[in-house]
């Protein structure tokens, strides 16, 4: 079985890696069309995102070569050795397998989210002002090595979750979670149905958005059932448009502030802050916590929207 399944990974990694090299290149050719067809590329912006592409792409590479390969295939397969009741490849399993692999991503995703020192990790996705293919891959290499196979890997592996189902839908989500980063100079329109039961464009735009009405909403990759089920779920409305990026203010030409800007505000306040209990409030609470009071998380700024 462990042959078969490391044999599967294989084909499916090989696979994988011809869609990820194809869908660069149509960031490529979606950059070029933009800019030469739209004149709206925002070409430092765009240089700043491959720059965190190709660093992420590098480190992953050096870390791997130190310490071998670490992703959600591999470490489902160690975790299935733990599961606590074992799945086969029936029918009824593959959407049981999307049902559990969707809510961990929208649990890492939320979290991601609501706890500081994360939000320092996954803000270089949200930090730039458009929305094009390749904000699909800037990830930090941090988010894709250490954590996210876990949530996406040993998790499921753990409630059953057969780890070649596992490999299917994160194949699933690699390819779906790159398509719904394309740019709206290129698919302006909702995508009809699909709008009832998956994640596309428009819901991802809403997600990248910094207007209040979007903030901190539409986590799943995939579908809309966790996203509906945790009351997190908000379609773009026309009457308002998204303003792209994070709330502060953030130099997205410059690679180091989009990269590390927030890490470098969060050590700020760790410093600066009076207690012990403080200092590690500002590491778990959510983006915008304050121990003096003056609060700016996502929560807040809703309440405040309702209340206006």
């Amino acid at each position: 079985m462990e042959q078969q399944i490391a044999q599967f990974q294989l084909s499916a990694g090989n696979t994988l890696l011809l869609l990820f090299l194809s869908t660069l290149i149509y960031g490529l050719f979606e950059f070029l069309y933009l800019h030469f067809s739209k004149k709206a590329a925002k070409v430092k912006e765009y240089r700043t995102t491959f720059l965190g592409v190709l660093f992420t792409i590098t480190v992953s590479i050096l870390i791997t070569s130190t310490y071998g390969r670490i992703n959600t295939a591999i470490i489902g397969v160690w975790a299935s050795k733990f599961a606590f009741f074992q799945t086969d490849l029936t029918w009824y399993w593959w959407i049981y397998g999307l049902v559990i692999y969707e809510f961990f991503y929208w649990l890492q995703h939320y979290l991601a989210h609501k706890v500081r020192l994360l939000w320092c990790l996954h803000s270089p996705h949200h930090a730039p002002e458009s929305m094009n293919m390749f904000v699909g891959f800037n990830h930090s290499f941090l988010e894709s090595i250490f954590y996210m196979p876990f949530f996406l890997g040993f998790f499921p592996a753990l409630l059953g979750v057969n780890p070649i189902i596992i490999i299917v839908w994160n194949g699933v989500d690699a390819i779906w979670g790159s398509m719904i980063h394309i740019s709206d100079g290129v698919v302006k329109g909702r995508l009809g149905i699909l709008e009832k039961f998956l994640q596309t464009p428009n819901y991802h735009r809403a997600h990248h958005a910094q207007n209040v009405i979007y903030m901190d909403m539409n986590y799943c990759s995939i579908t809309l059932l966790w996203d509906w089920v945790f009351k997190t779920l908000q379609p773009l409305k026309d009457s308002e448009p998204v303003r792209y990026g994070i709330t502060r203010e953030v130099n997205t030409h410059h690679f180091l502030d989009v990269h590390f800007g927030e890490f470098r505000l969060l050590w700020a306040d760790f410093v600066h802050a009076p207690t012990l209990k403080s200092k590690l409030r500002y590491l778990f609470m959510p983006p915008g916590w304050s121990h003096t009071g003056e609060l700016k998380t996502a929560t807040f700024l809703k309440q405040q929207l309702q209340e206006n």
